[in-house]
């Protein structure tokens, strides 16, 4: 690592024309580091993303934005992924699975005891202030009406020790059927939003959880997913924002939930997050 880190800040120090290896890795780490700019940018590098969010007025456009957010990394209530055919290694297939989750898995929803009641109400005091520092309205109000969709959302998950029978979990459909499984969902605006459109179908992981979430989502209000929409987006981008927006998600999600103590250094972090994004680069 230390090691990287001097690849790094050679390219980071250097003069680099535009479009070279060193410049992409160099300003990378840069904006990463550079923390007095961040603090001075606060959420405004999400503001196209939240502006996105509040111009959706129905459900079909919900469904084109659950399939953009996928694509970048934004939590929704099931993703998207490609891996290797569990039935044919030597190709590809799509699989939807289950999400939209803030809380690690769904037994931190339901599970009985002080222990777990306490981490519940972090959470949701964690999201009010994340709200709070972000400059988002009603922080409080906006943290109940997630936890409760979030809290919906998890009763229907799949428990994780049935998500190890991979068996179970491949139930190819072909596109056209789609709508069997989630009638007033608008999978044709969602597959072309995803550009997978003219595949032959894709393996649905979660059956029931998918056949729940269709109802959830016509039962939810628009202006509870903008809501909620703006909480995935401000959580997915956190550890990249303001020194105050980062140190509150560091307080929940690594000392409350997992009791580590310190963040570790920037420097760190920086190299972690340039060689996890342009690690090829880096390489070369």
């Amino acid at each position: 690592q230390a090691d990287i880190k001097v690849i790094i800040e050679e390219a980071a120090a250097g003069d680099f024309a535009d479009g070279t290896d060193e410049q992409k890795v160099g300003d990378f780490y840069k904006s990463y580091m550079g923390m007095e700019t961040r603090n001075k940018l606060g959420v405004t590098p999400l503001a196209a993303q939240f502006a996105e969010i509040d111009a959706l007025e129905n459900y079909r456009q919900l469904a084109i934005y659950f399939a953009d957010a996928n694509k970048i990394g934004v939590g929704v209530p099931f993703s998207l992924n490609q891996y290797a055919d569990f039935k044919d290694p030597k190709t590809y297939m799509m699989y939807a699975y289950q999400g939209g989750l803030g809380l690690p898995d769904r037994e931190y929803y339901f599970e009985e005891g002080e222990k777990a009641e306490g981490i519940r109400q972090a959470y949701v005091a964690h999201v009010q202030k994340m709200f709070e520092l972000a400059g988002l309205p009603d922080g409080a109000a906006a943290a109940q009406a997630i936890m409760a969709l979030e809290t919906r959302l998890a009763a229907e998950h799949m428990k994780k020790e049935q998500t190890r029978d991979m068996v179970a979990l491949y139930n190819k459909i072909p596109l056209a059927e789609l709508p069997e499984l989630m009638p007033d969902f608008a999978w044709n605006d969602y597959l072309e939003a995803a550009v997978i459109s003219d595949i032959d179908g894709l393996v649905v992981m979660q059956m029931d959880y998918m056949r729940a979430l269709d109802g959830i989502i016509q039962d939810t209000g628009m202006d509870v997913w903008k809501t909620y929409l703006k909480w995935t987006v401000l959580n997915a981008n956190a550890s990249l924002l303001s020194a105050a927006i980062d140190d509150q998600n560091f307080n929940f999600y690594s000392k409350t939930l997992s009791g580590i103590e310190q963040q570790l250094p920037p420097w760190k972090r920086a190299v972690a997050a340039v060689d996890g994004n342009v690690g090829e680069v880096v390489g070369k």
